[in-house]
């Protein structure tokens, strides 16, 4: 893989970040948070299916914490990241 220097912090990166992606900077130079996902069921008997709603991670984190509160749970809920 060809690796080109970031153009924050000079440390190399792989080029397909730029030439694919359009990212400029690494990963560890990125403003940009990380995203969640929540699946949803829709539909009902024999026609369901399953859409999955991306959010940033604060609305994620205040959605399963409003959920867990309209569900009778007390305090916040703890919510596990894999990497």
């Amino acid at each position: 893989m060809k690796m080109i220097p970031c153009i924050k912090c000079k440390a190399d990166m792989p080029e397909l970040r730029l030439t694919k992606y359009g990212y400029k900077v690494c990963v560890n130079c990125s403003t940009v948070s990380t995203k969640r996902g929540i699946p949803v069921t829709k539909g009902s008997g024999d026609h369901t299916w399953t859409e999955t709603v991306i959010m940033e991670e604060d609305q994620y984190e205040s959605f399963v914490n409003s959920t867990a509160k309209e569900r009778g749970s007390s305090g916040n809920t703890v919510t596990f990241k894999l990497n």
